[in-house]
């Protein structure tokens, strides 16, 4: 069974995006992060800027944020954003 994390994130709209990605880059408050599978738990908020996950599949998807949180628990991912950039 390949190592990949579960990622969830979601805003107060509803469901962004939902499934298994072998890596994510984010931009935390102290600066951009990649997170892998089996990452240490951590909780943190983000700033303005890219989320770029790197799916399972190969493929790729890219979100503008404006602001938001990330928490990683046992190759769980899940990113709560304020909203998405325009």
């Amino acid at each position: 069974m390949p190592n990949n994390l579960n990622v969830n994130i979601v805003s107060p709209s509803g469901e962004i995006l939902s499934g298994e990605a072998k890596s994510v880059i984010a931009p935390g408050s102290l600066g951009q992060m990649t997170i892998l599978p089996k990452h240490a738990s951590l909780l943190s908020s983000l700033s303005k800027g890219k989320i770029i996950v790197n799916l399972e599949n190969g493929e790729g998807s890219e979100f503008e944020i404006d602001a938001g949180f990330l928490e990683v628990s046992n190759d769980k991912l899940t990113i709560i954003i304020e909203k998405l950039s325009q």
